[in-house]
Parts: structure tokens; sequence; C-alpha cells
């Protein structure tokens, strides 16, 4: 059996430098992820992942951030603009089953767009709360501001993905749909009490099945601990007592939300609990110390679902769908809440 270092990486650019592929070859990394940087069509992005394959052997995960609304790496015009979740989540009050069906078409187009260019996982769904009155960080990904809403089109959501193999990430355990601020610049504190936290924002991640991985929220919660979630051993087993036995990889660890060195960051994540870290950003040296310091390679990948890309003629039927919930936006009252 293979034995991987606990973390998934980011690259530098549309193809493998020649330090990239020296240091992924010998350092062994468990996956890497994919930005707008490294990505330009089709063909490019089929030929990046099989050069990664070659390097980090078949069953390697391959990881993006394609949501659709705002967060969208596959980006138009090589591949089309999507409606967001809160879109979706705002046809779903108007049209319940066209909706649900609306949650499930755009997880097959995602699901599809990955599985043809050999992209194992998305960074999707966000399982968050659309909560009035906090940072927008989270804003219009989110399907609602209820569990209610969010459970049924999250999951409808997993299951489109799943339809073509790709394997779901739900973000951002346990929930930072009430932040006050972004985490990509600094570290927000949720004041929320957890009696009231358990009633609403961590329901979803209790029952959404279709998945075993989250990843982190860089957040803290002050009843559990006032280090970040992320590197919080405290908060760590709080999670692991609450939500079950999830897959967790942390939010990447260069944002402004996560002190320390390079070494500390990734250390303290894993010391912590988290079974992968995530390091998106940063210079060559910084990647490779990133990796280095994530330790010896001792774990070992889950198996794969087969990739399966859907007919363009499905994918077009699919689109033409998803058009409608654009049409209607304007009918919807975009500051609905289900407490009003």
């Amino acid at each position: 059996m293979n034995l991987y270092r606990p973390i998934v990486v980011g690259l530098s650019g549309q193809m493998l430098s020649a330090s990239e592929v020296s240091w992924l070859h010998e350092l062994r990394p468990y996956g890497v992820i994919l930005f707008s940087r490294n990505i330009e069509n089709q063909t490019q992005l089929k030929a990046l992942c099989a050069s990664i394959r070659e390097i980090l052997d078949n069953d390697v995960v391959i990881i993006v951030d394609q949501e659709g609304g705002r967060v969208q790496r596959l980006k138009n015009p090589n591949w089309p603009v999507l409606p967001s979740a809160l879109d979706i989540g705002k046809y779903w009050r108007r049209h319940q089953f066209a909706g649900l069906e609306a949650a499930n078409s755009l997880g097959q187009v995602i699901g599809s767009q990955l599985a043809e260019v050999g992209i194992t996982h998305a960074a999707a769904p966000v399982l968050d709360l659309h909560i009035k009155g906090a940072d927008p960080v989270i804003g219009d990904r989110s399907f609602g501001t209820t569990p209610a809403e969010v459970i049924p089109l999250a999951t409808a959501f997993i299951d489109g993905l799943s339809r073509c193999g790709v394997s779901a990430i739900v973000k951002h355990i346990p929930g930072m749909g009430r932040v006050q601020s972004d985490s990509h610049n600094e570290l927000p504190v949720i004041s929320t009490s957890i009696n009231e936290l358990s009633q609403s924002d961590w329901i979803p991640f209790q029952v959404i099945s279709g998945t075993r991985w989250a990843m982190t929220a860089h957040v803290v919660i002050p009843e559990w601990d006032a280090l970040p979630i992320t590197t919080s051993t405290k908060a760590m087993q709080c999670i692991r007592e609450t939500f079950g036995d999830w897959l967790i990889i942390s939010d990447c660890l260069t944002m402004g939300a996560i002190a320390g060195t390079v070494t500390e960051r990734v250390q303290n994540t894993l010391d912590a609990g988290v079974d992968l870290a995530l390091f998106s950003n940063g210079s060559d040296e910084e990647r490779r110390l990133a990796v280095e310091a994530s330790g010896e390679p001792r774990v070992s990948r889950d198996d794969l679902n087969s990739l399966a890309p859907l007919s363009k003629a499905h994918i077009q039927r699919l689109l033409t769908k998803l058009n409608k919930v654009s049409r209607n936006q304007d009918t919807i009252d975009p500051t609905w809440d289900r407490s009003s």
C-alpha cells in the first residue's frame, strides 16, 4: 500500500514547473488543489491533470473550488457561467421541486466539467447558512438562511456531483455563516452560543450524507478555545464528538486567519487532529517547505470513484434548466428571510 504525506498543495501555473516535478515526485503529497492560475481551457487542464497523475499516481486527489456563482475556477468563455447557490435557494422557495432539480442539475454540470478533465473533488457545496448582517464572504455561496433550505439543496447538489464520479468536500465545518470578518484577511470570532449554533448552523453538517469530506472554518468559537478551530486540539475534539467521522481537510493555511511560519501552520493543523493540511499559495520554496513540514508519508488514499463525464446533449439540457434559475431572480426578494 502506497503512503503519502497528509497535505494537499497548490501549483504555480498551467503546467508543472521543473521544480514542482522534482519535489512532488520526491515528497509525495496526498493531493493537489487547482486555482484560476492553473486553468486556461479543457485541453490544457486535462493535460495538467494527466501530468499530475504521472507523478503522484492514478489515485491522486485533485481538488478545485467550483461552486457556481462567484466561486468558479473553470470560467467563461471556456466554461459556462453558472448560478450561485443562493440563486437556486431563491428559486426553490418559489418552486420547490424545480429548485431541487436545479440544485441537482448544477451538481451534474460541475461534476461533468471536472470529470472531463480529470479533477476528482469539488470543494463544494457550502453548508454555511446565509446570515443577514454577516460579512459577505459566505453570502450568496449559501443555499439559504436555515437548515431546512440548505440540507435538501446541498444533498441534491452532492448527488449530481456523484453521478459523474466526483466527490464533494462540504464547507466550512462547523459553519461560518455568522462571521463579521473575512478569514482570508483576519481571524473571525463567532460569539453566538453553542446552544444556539447547535440548533441552527451545525445541523447541516450533522445530517448531510453522500460524502465523508469536510473543510474546516478558520474561526474561533470561544466556548471551545481561543485558537482557530483549524489549529486547536480542543476544538477539533469537539468537532469529532459533535459531527462524527468526517475526513477533514483544512481551509487554506496561507489565509490571514492563521498565524505562524509555514512550518508552524502545517504542523499545528495536523497536531490538532485535522486529517489533511491544505497549503494553496506561496512561492515554490514555501510550498515545498509546507509539504516537508507535514512529516513523513503515513496516510493512504481513499478509493476514487470512476470519473464519468455526461454527454454534451445532456449537459445542454441541464444548462437550459439552470438558465431558468437566473431568469427568475429579478422576481424574488433578495432580502427574503424565513424568520420574517
